[in-house]
């Protein structure tokens, strides 16, 4: 049975960081890869690990940070349907009058622990990925990391093309 890709390198790291424009602001960052589309190259993604600080303490409300990593741009924080996810995490803090809950760690899509080079959370073929988050009932601006495990791939012509006309459509 033919295989549609084969992989080229060993594990790799592609790390980046954001920080919110404003407070409770969606904020999108673009991180490159080091792709060679010449050669139908391609990422594929092991796993995922995020770090950020905790939401605020908000009496009466919930508070949360919510944070995403798409192999194409997105214009709001997207569900775990959505093709082109990669990644997301939130940290919810649930706060009565003085007592609160949290923060609880949901992760829609990744994993938290060690990756194996046969994980496989999707395959990337075009040359970035995009780094986003949005929280509600902050204080302050909030910042988070991503470090993705990755290895280089080389795709057939075939998947190659599907892959790329996919994340250019979405």
């Amino acid at each position: 049975m033919a295989k549609a890709y084969k992989v080229t390198s060993d594990p790799f790291f592609v790390n980046g960081n954001i920080t919110e424009t404003a407070v409770d602001t969606y904020t999108q960052a673009e991180i490159s890869l080091p792709l060679d589309s010449l050669n139908q190259e391609g990422v594929l993604v092991h796993a995922v690990y995020w770090s950020s600080a905790d939401p605020a303490r908000v009496p009466n409300a919930l508070s949360d940070i919510r944070m995403q990593l798409t192999a194409t741009s997105k214009t709001g924080i997207v569900g775990a349907n959505d093709a082109n996810l990669i990644a997301r995490r939130e940290l919810v803090i649930t706060g009565g009058a003085a007592e609160f809950s949290g923060p609880h760690v949901v992760d829609f899509v990744g994993q938290e622990g060690p990756y194996q080079e046969s994980d496989n959370l999707m395959i990337i073929a075009t040359d970035n990925v995009f780094l986003a988050i949005e929280s509600r009932n902050q204080t302050l601006p909030r910042a988070a990391q991503f470090r993705m495990v990755c290895s280089r791939v080389k795709l057939d012509a075939a998947a190659y093309a599907a892959l790329v006309t996919n994340e250019l459509s979405s």
